[in-house]
């Protein structure tokens, strides 16, 4: 199922504006937490998918994967920010900001791992905050390390999330020359999707 089958162009426009607003955020403050390297972060792919089809949009749904989320509410609904990426492509990540770390991912590694994907889903909430007027309060982030799927099962089990869609927003981020995969997922509770874009202005 395509994300036109699931919500209008003003819907689609208003996600991208999100996105746009949420990589200017992320790319200011990762800038300096690499220590002004160059940055290029773009949101390519912006959709809302049915929950059941998101594993698979990571590659293999067994490949190993870093994730980082939270759970942040609003007096209107509450919802779940993740960044995804793969393991890989995380260890690199962090091995530009800790060159002597281990392959296995140590206690600071992991740490660091997670300030960086607190950093991600903390611009994405700081762009949703601007753009619905609402004060969000979010969690302490959560790591998880594990294959797609199980991540994903994961975050929902610890959560309170049950809708059966979710916002997927693709990321590519460029630092000097290597390229990053990622994903940002906005998971509402269960029903509040309408709720999220009557606030953003779509209905």
């Amino acid at each position: 199922m395509s994300s036109s089958d699931i919500i209008s162009e003003s819907q689609q426009d208003l996600l991208k504006e999100l996105a746009n607003i949420g990589v200017g955020n992320a790319v200011t403050a990762l800038s300096t937490m690499l220590e002004d390297e160059r940055i290029d972060m773009e949101v390519p792919v912006v959709m809302v998918a049915p929950l059941q089809d998101v594993p698979e949009s990571f590659g293999d749904p067994e490949s190993l994967v870093a994730a980082t989320f939270c759970e942040a509410d609003c007096p209107s609904f509450e919802l779940v920010i993740v960044f995804v990426m793969p393991l890989k492509a995380a260890q690199n990540l962090v091995s530009r900001i800790l060159p002597e770390g281990s392959s296995e991912l140590d206690e600071m590694e992991r740490s660091l791992l997670m300030e960086l994907g607190n950093i991600i889903t903390g611009s994405y909430l700081s762009a949703l905050s601007f753009m619905t007027g609402l004060t969000f309060n979010a969690s302490p982030p959560k790591l998880g390390i594990d294959m797609a799927g199980a991540v994903l099962g994961t975050v929902i089990a610890e959560t309170k999330t049950v809708d059966d869609q979710l916002i997927l927003l693709k990321t590519e981020l460029n630092v000097e020359e290597d390229g990053i995969e990622g994903s940002v997922l906005i998971l509402p509770d269960s029903g509040s999707l309408k709720t999220l874009f009557e606030h953003l202005g779509a209905f």
